[in-house]
C-alpha cells in the first residue's frame, strides 16, 4: 500500500507532482483485531462483505474498507487497483492508519480487508476529488462497473458518459495508470508458506513440545516451543516458525492426513499452516481465560478446532462445536485434544480426567492416583480408543488400544510431553522435553 502511495505522481494534486502521499501506519489493538476477524469469517464463509459493525474505539472516522479474494497478493492488489473505489482508499490523503487482515479458504483463495482510519469526511471528501483528477491525467475512465481501465481509444469516440476528461499519459507512468500498481512481496495460500532460508534442526534446542507421526508410520517430527522443526525416518519438513517473531510459544505440531502438511499451535491461540494444510482461522490476538494448549483437525481436514485450559473450544473450518468445558469447573486443566475418526473429539486433563464431545467415552485416569500429571493423548486408528501419557512416560490405554511399553520405570532426563500413534500399526512413540524420543511396539527413528 505505502509503495503505491510513495509513487510522486500520486500526490497529485497535493503538494505538487513530485510530492509522495504519507505512508500510512499500521492501526493496531482493536482496530486490527477487527480487521483481522472480519477477513477469517470471510475466508470461512467464502464470501466478500463489508464490515457494518461499530467501528473500535478511538477511530473516529474510517475512509472506508476495501474487501477483495483472490489467488494470491498480486491478484488482490490488481483487484483493488483496478476498481475505482478501491483505489481511492489507498491512494488517498484522508486516512492516516490502515489495519490489514488477511486468511484463507479452504479452497486456498486468499482473503483481504483493509480497513482505513483516522481522518476527517472534509479530507476524504478532497481525497476523492484529488483522485478523480489523477485519473484525468492519467488517460484513465471509469466504467459503469467502477473498474478502473486505461483509455485505448485516442480519439475519445467511446461511451462519452464514462469518460473523464482526456490528458496526455503523465511521464514515468508508462502506458498507462494500470500498468503501474506496486506488488510488494508475493503471497498465497497453497505451496511453500514459510520463511525463506527455512531448514530443519536437529537436534532441536529444548523445550520440545510435540511429536507429529508421518502417514506411513515411516517416521515422526519433533517441534520445539519456538517453533523450529526437526524430521525423521520419512517425515517430511514444509517449513517451521523459528524465523517468526511469535507472541507466545509453540504447543504442538499436528500433521495433515497425507502428510503434506501440518499445522502448528501457539500459547496465544496463533496457528501457522505449513505445505497443504490449510489456513482456516486462529485466535492469535483475541483475549483469552486462558492458553490454548492444542489443535485437532476435522477428518477430513477441512477445519479444526483449538481447546484452552479452561476447556474452551473454538472451531474454524468445517469444524462443528459438539461442546466445551469452558466455564465448568474443572479438577485440573486440560492438556490435549484428540479428534475421533468419525467427527468429535476428546478432551483430556491433567488428572487424566477425558471429557467426550461427540465420540464414545472409553474410560480415564480421573479417579486413579496419578504418579505424575498427564500430558498427551493419541487415538488408535479406528477410533475406538485411545493412550494417555503422563510426564513420568507412564502410559494408560482405554478401548480398543494396546498397551506396548511405558518409559514410567525408567529415569528420565526431562519430561515427556507429548505422543503419537504409529499409523502403520498398533504402537506408538513419546517425545521427552529434551529431545528424546522411545518407542513402543513402532520403529525407532532417531531422536533430537
Amino acid at each position: 500500500m505505502n509503495l503505491e502511495r510513495s509513487e510522486p505522481q500520486r500526490a497529485y494534486p497535493y503538494g505538487g507532482a513530485d510530492t509522495p502521499l504519507l505512508p500510512l501506519a499500521p492501526a493496531g489493538g482493536a482496530a486490527q483485531e477487527t480487521a483481522q476477524a472480519v477477513a477469517e469469517w470471510e475466508a470461512a464463509n467464502s464470501t466478500i462483505t463489508g464490515y457494518e459493525g461499530p467501528r473500535p474505539p478511538g477511530y473516529s472516522f474510517g475512509t472506508g474498507q476495501n474487501d477483495t479474494a483472490a489467488g494470491d497478493t498480486a491478484g488482490i492488489d490488481d483487484a483493488i487497483m483496478h476498481s475505482y473505489g478501491h483505489a481511492l482508499g489507498v491512494l488517498s490523503a484522508a486516512p492516516t492508519e490502515v489495519a490489514i487482515g488477511a486468511a484463507c479458504s479452504a479452497g486456498g483463495t486468499l482473503y483481504v480487508t483493509e480497513q482505513f482510519y483516522n481522518s476527517d469526511q472534509a479530507s476524504y471528501n478532497a481525497g476523492q476529488d484529488r483522485f478523480r483528477a489523477e485519473l484525468a491525467a492519467n488517460n484513465v475512465y471509469v466504467s459503469s462497473g467502477g473498474t478502473v481501465t486505461t483509455v485505448t481509444d485516442a480519439t475519445g469516440t467511446g461511451p462519452a458518459a464514462n469518460y473523464l476528461p482526456q490528458q496526455p499519459i503523465v511521464a514515468g507512468y508508462g502506458t498507462g495508470f494500470s500498468d503501474l500498481y506496486a506488488t510488494g512481496a508475493d503471497w498465497t495460500c497453497s505451496g511453500v508458506r514459510y520463511p525463506p532460508g527455512s531448514s530443519p534442526t536437529s537436534p532441536l534446542p529444548a523445550p520440545v513440545t510435540g511429536i507429529a507421526a508421518s502417514p506411513s508410520g515411516g517416521g515422526y517430527l519433533l517441534v520445539n516451543g519456538q517453533g523450529a522443526v526437526s524430521v525423521h525416518g520419512d517425515a517430511t519438513f514444509h517449513g517451521a516458525a523459528n524465523g517468526l517473531a511469535l507472541a507466545a510459544p509453540i504447543q504442538h505440531i499436528v500433521p495433515t492426513a497425507d502428510g503434506g502438511g501440518y499445522w502448528m499451535v501457539a500459547a496465544d491461540g496463533g496457528v501457522f499452516a505449513f505445505g497443504d494444510a490449510p489456513f482456516f482461522g486462529s485466535m492469535g490476538g483475541r483475549p483469552l481465560n486462558a492458553p490454548v494448549i492444542d489443535l485437532a483437525p476435522t477428518p477430513d481436514g477441512g477445519g479444526y478446532w483449538l481447546v484452552a485450559a479452561d476447556g474452551g473450544v473454538f472451531a474454524f473450518g468445517d469444524a462443528p462445536f459438539y461442546g466445551s468445558m469452558g466455564g465448568r469447573p474443572l479438577n485440573a486443566a486440560m492438556v490435549a485434544v484428540a479428534a475421533a475418526p468419525s467427527g468429535g473429539y476428546w478432551m483430556v486433563a491433567a488428572d487424566g480426567g477425558v471429557f467426550s464431545f461427540g465420540t464414545p467415552f472409553f474410560g480415564s485416569t480421573g479417579g486413579l492416583h496419578l504418579n505424575r500429571p498427564i500430558v498427551g493423548m493419541a487415538t488408535t486408528v479406528d477410533g475406538a480408543g485411545y493412550w494417555l501419557v503422563a510426564t513420568d512416560g507412564g502410559v494408560f490405554a482405554f478401548g480398543d488400544s494396546g498397551f506396548f511399553g511405558s518409559a514410567g520405570d525408567l529415569n528420565l532426563a526431562q519430561p515427556v510431553v507429548g505422543m503419537a500413534a504409529d499409523p502403520a500399526g498398533a504402537g506408538y512413540w513419546l517425545a521427552a522435553a529434551d529431545g528424546g524420543v522411545f518407542a513402543f511396539g513402532a520403529p525407532f527413528f532417531g531422536a533430537d
